[in-house]
């Protein structure tokens, strides 16, 4: 493994801790937990700190003591959404006075208030709908008299933009009563469907039939895993390409007929849905909630044995002659014609990817937070060029290409914590026109390809500079360096699912994630073979990278492939 100096070891150690006590808002997006852990909550499992940031404990004030009431969500700097009722005293049915209302944020146990990750920010006004009867419009909004500090532990949640999440599957998390009606000082989470009016309704038409309205819907089980009392006020979010959306704020359940007021865990659990009132906390806050582009999430499927390679990857792709290659340097004009870049609004730079087909474009899973992108630019060189050219303004490319995002596919056991099956697909509206400067690449579908390990690998991407298409050679490393390496971050074990290569003599940096490692290999006679995908390449040199081992996901890629 390559040594690293004393000096190197504290700039890392610097940047973790900067990672977890620092203000982070510029570099934080919504609904993206920095930390991911290994079910409010009835028959649910435990939490990790930092698995739920946007996750709130509201408490009551009352005299001296004080007393956990709700949940909540963090959605913006400076606002917390949770139910109407929770923001109600439970004796007199009167609003309480902000002043009796205060947050914790960044807690996960209850009963361990460590100042360190836990903030507390006092209430400055309470916006309640002002249609809020006990069972309708339950949903209000607290305004700190602080902002919050986004850190690792600390973070919004998005706003969920779709108005039906009718059979979709989410996750509600909570420290209310347990299985064994005792309340759980461990936040729990629960991944419960959504179901239809029309089920909802026949668990309980005297409820149901009273409160279910265009602002409602039901979701949970009927077989004990249900929300329950303490849980009200936190979100159920649903996560879509990586990210989390909050599309319902716990607000009732059935309840028991033994008097005691405490939830039916057999029951449907009901939840305010926040697409109905997005107007309504816009108005408030300030914020605005735009669709991003129509951009689709396509779910992936299981790989299908029927489906061949040859329907789908080209037999002219891969077209190049390798030369030697010491250090990075800046590539020349046509040369990796099968670079491709995401863009965020037509114009922000996102990720990179390669074109493998007249419609698809592989690259990373990980690149996919909100927002997301909107299209993909090919026969790039150099950002922000008009032209690109080899020499004196001679053998110029033609204009860059963009073409709109139909669907994006990312692999379902994707992982941010591990980098696991970091994979993904992006397909676009309309076939791609073939031209000198976009090309594609091929990919290692073969029994010979899906086995062999070059020795060397040529990466390339726009890196930490981010303007010149850069290249780089790149040696094959030992798993066990990258492993020594991981374990030392507290991170994933590798696996086949994975390739490690660089270091001190060459490597990927940040920015380069979802650029290709690959080389020279015999396939329709000496082709440029995609082998890996850039995943965790942030270190610079100092150690190994991590690239996502492409043979071992090709069935899984030809089955998320349309014709």
């Amino acid at each position: 493994m390559p040594k690293i100096t004393m000096l190197a070891k504290i700039i890392i150690i610097s940047m973790v801790l900067a990672a977890v006590f620092c203000d982070r808002k510029s570099l934080l997006q919504c609904g993206i937990p920095m930390i991911e852990g290994n079910e409010l909550i009835v028959n649910g499992q435990d939490t990790a700190p930092g698995d739920w940031p946007w996750h709130a404990a509201i408490y009551h004030r009352k005299g001296r003591s004080v007393d956990y009431a709700c949940g909540g969500t963090i959605i913006s700097e400076q606002y917390i959404l949770t139910a109407a009722h929770c923001v109600m005293n439970v004796a007199n049915s009167f609003q309480l006075a902000p002043n009796r209302i205060f947050v914790r944020l960044g807690i996960h146990d209850l009963d361990v208030v460590n100042p360190i990750f836990v903030q507390q920010h006092e209430v400055g006004k309470i916006y309640k709908f002002e249609n809020f009867t006990r069972l309708i419009d339950d949903i209000a909004l607290l305004e700190l008299s602080t902002l919050i500090r986004f850190n690792t532990y600390v973070q919004p949640a998005c706003m969920n933009l779709e108005p039906n999440a009718t059979g979709e599957y989410g996750t509600v998390v909570g420290w209310g009563l347990t299985e064994s009606d005792e309340v759980s000082p461990v936040l729990k989470k629960a991944d419960i469907p959504v179901v239809d009016p029309v089920t909802c309704l026949k668990t309980d038409r005297v409820l149901f039939g009273q409160t279910l309205h265009e602002g409602l819907f039901c979701a949970g089980y009927t077989n004990g895993t249900a929300v329950c009392n303490g849980d009200s006020g936190g979100g159920l979010v649903f996560k879509r390409a990586n990210t989390w959306f909050l599309g319902g704020i716990v607000a009732f359940s059935q309840i028991r007929s033994d008097g005691s007021n405490r939830c039916f865990t057999k029951g449907y659990g009901a939840f305010t849905k926040v697409h109905h009132y997005l107007s309504w906390i816009s108005e408030i806050t300030g914020m605005q909630f735009q669709r991003n582009n129509e951009v689709k999430i396509c779910k992936a499927v299981e790989p299908d044995p029927a489906k061949t390679y040859s329907e789908l990857l080209p037999r002219h792709c891969g077209v190049y002659v390798p030369n030697r290659i010491v250090g990075g340097v800046k590539t020349k004009v046509f040369e990796f014609p099968w670079m491709a870049i995401m863009l965020v609004n037509d114009d922000e730079f996102l990720c990179p990817g390669t074109l493998i087909n007249r419609r698809y474009i592989l690259t990373v899973a990980h690149c996919f937070r909100n927002p997301l992108p909107n299209k993909v630019r090919l026969g790039e060189h150099t950002i922000g060029q008009e032209r690109d050219c080899n020499e004196l303004n001679k053998d110029c490319a033609p204009p860059v290409r963009d073409y709109n995002i139909e669907c994006i596919t990312t692999h379902p056991g994707y992982s941010f914590r591990k980098r696991s099956d970091d994979i993904a697909l992006v397909r676009l509206s309309e076939d791609v026109k073939y031209e000198d400067h976009v090309q594609p690449i091929c990919l290692p579908h073969t029994p010979e390809l899906r086995d062999y390990r070059p020795p060397r690998y040529i990466i390339t991407g726009w890196g930490q500079e981010g303007l010149s298409l850069m290249k780089e050679t790149v040696f094959l490393a030992n798993n066990s360096e990258c492993q020594a390496w991981l374990k030392g971050r507290g991170s994933f074990n590798m696996s086949e699912k994975q390739l490690c290569a660089g270091g001190e003599k060459g490597d990927a940096c940040a920015g380069d994630s979802g650029g290709p490692l690959g080389y020279g290999a015999k396939l329709y006679g000496v082709r440029f073979v995609q082998f890996g995908i850039t995943s965790l390449g942030a270190q610079c040199g100092l150690v190994p990278s991590i690239y996502t081992n492409v043979a071992y996901y090709m069935d899984w890629i030809i089955a998320n492939m349309k014709p």
